[in-house]
């Protein structure tokens, strides 16, 4: 018999035994049952949302101001940024 859509019957498959009889006649210990829980990474990186900083808008207005009139960078700021990128890679 086949339904469209829907695998074919399964033949009889041999049963396991779950746990084994002890010899007074009642059941072995079974080890405890558990459930598991598995978390994805998109679930765990998905959590992580809301605990991003807010975005400080003024500090971005300024800097792109600071930046499109050409005071943002500085000696000095490129010295901080260039010894913070060496410590990253090079430490």
């Amino acid at each position: 018999m086949y339904v469209n859509g829907v695998n074919p019957p399964i033949p009889p498959q041999s049963v396991e035994p779950v746990a084994s009889v002890a010899r007074d006649g009642g059941q072995a210990a079974l080890p405890p049952a558990g459930d598991v829980v598995e978390i994805s990474t998109v679930a765990r990186l998905a959590a992580q949302v809301h605990n991003v900083p807010e975005v400080r808008t003024e500090l971005v207005a300024r800097v792109k101001a600071e930046i499109e009139s050409g005071v943002y960078e500085t000696q000095e700021r490129i010295d901080v940024t260039v010894d913070k990128l060496m410590g990253e890679f090079f430490d």
